[in-house]
């Protein structure tokens, strides 16, 4: 008996010490410990891990795994944690949409959120139709999506127009009116190339030039010299990380150096300068965040960025960030995950996030609070050049020759 008294004590005293440190935690520190007691949320999404979108692909999968440990440390979402569980679409739509169909009907998860690029965006976006599960897509600016009449599915990243918009009026403003238009024979490359001619002609620019290349292109030599052959006076290529410095390395090559060189949204990526060195001088290209903001918590997002990767992060961690954080905004104004009060949240919701505010048009899912930013590499920083009111200096024209570097 005295055994069993003494271990009543010391029990007693270990669920007071409990209590104690619980009371006396931030609250923050409370949720923690709270949420980690209950079922997970579970995310499902596929990454482009492999493949040709690897490189963005595993940007966008830091953006969610960092956005859920920073959550998870406040108390997850609803007093839950939130976990995510994901599979490698090796940068293949068909994949893709099986791998969505796997994460609805085997590992039933709670909630879905979008996958790598307009390629394998559009068709996983019918399976979120055909499962009436919300979705947001934060790597994907194509229009077309948006336009089937889709009721579940919503941009989370500025739409392609404003990819082109800010280069084509720094064109017009240096009197270069001869295009040459390049991309991989992908969906975004013809989705961007398509977008073209309507723009151009409202900034009395004309076309000269444009043809698709193979997406797994290493040579690039045959492309310049038809491009060249053009006599254009700025190049847009709507490239992705390899081929934006396959096509650099190629005008390089062939010394061949446009007024204008333009590279979307390859250049953007993190290890560009990286792989290019000096050579990405006075490469324009664009970007859906701007690491010079101070609004919308994101000096703590690249805080936390940097303290977790030991680098800067790209705007495809971004995007996948935000997204996160208007899903959460979305779950915690409805209290609940149904998933059609989440439909119709997420069509009407206004959120500040670290790429902007999110707002969709109700009536297509478009984003219409987001926008891009085109900017210039000027001596192994990425400079903003447009829109005028975050610039950061200006353009840095012609694009230098490459005898005179």
């Amino acid at each position: 008996m005295r055994l069993q008294g003494l271990l009543s004590r010391r029990i007693t005293v270990a669920v007071c010490a409990v209590a104690l440190m619980l009371c006396v935690a931030p609250p923050s520190a409370r949720a923690a410990v709270r949420a980690a007691d209950a079922k997970p949320i579970v995310i499902g999404t596929s990454v482009s891990l492999s493949g040709i979108f690897a490189d963005g692909g595993k940007s966008s999968l830091e953006g969610y795994q960092l956005w859920i440990k920073l959550q998870n440390a406040k108390g997850g979402l609803l007093g839950r944690p939130v976990e995510l569980k994901y599979y490698d679409d090796q940068s293949e739509g068909a994949t893709g949409v099986r791998l969505y169909e796997r994460l609805i009907n085997e590992d039933k998860v709670d909630l879905i959120i979008g996958p790598y690029g307009t390629g394998l965006t559009a068709p996983v976006a019918n399976v979120a139709e055909k499962y009436k599960m919300p979705m947001l897509c934060p790597e994907t600016g194509d229009l077309g999506i948006f336009s089937r009449g889709l009721r579940y599915v919503f941009q989370a990243l500025g739409p392609l127009p404003t990819y082109l918009f800010g280069v084509m009026q720094i064109a017009k403003d240096h009197g270069y009116k001869r295009l040459a238009l390049v991309a991989p024979n992908i969906a975004f490359g013809q989705a961007m190339i398509g977008l073209v001619p309507p723009i151009a002609r409202g900034f009395g620019e004309s076309i000269v030039f444009s043809d698709y290349y193979p997406a797994n292109l290493s040579d690039f030599s045959s492309v310049v010299e038809r491009i060249r052959a053009s006599n254009p006076d700025a190049v847009l290529a709507m490239s992705f990380p390899n081929d934006s410095v396959g096509l650099l390395r190629g005008l390089k090559a062939a010394n061949y150096a446009p007024k204008l060189f333009y590279e979307a949204v390859g250049a953007a990526d993190v290890q560009f300068a990286n792989n290019v060195g000096g050579d990405a001088q006075g490469v324009i290209s664009v970007t859906g965040f701007n690491n010079t903001f101070t609004a919308n918590g994101t000096p703590a997002f690249l805080a936390a960025y940097r303290a977790e990767y030991h680098r800067e992060p790209d705007y495809h961690v971004a995007s996948n960030f935000a997204a996160m954080t208007v899903l959460a905004a979305a779950i915690n104004k409805n209290k609940s995950l149904d998933q059609e009060k989440l439909r119709e949240t997420l069509g009407t919701i206004v959120v500040p996030t670290i790429t902007g505010t999110y707002k969709i048009d109700p009536r297509n899912g478009i984003q219409m609070g987001y926008t891009s930013f085109i900017f210039q590499w000027q001596n192994g920083k990425q400079v903003i050049l447009y829109p005028g009111n975050v610039a950061q200096g200006k353009p840095k024209l012609p694009f230098p020759s490459w005898t005179g570097r």
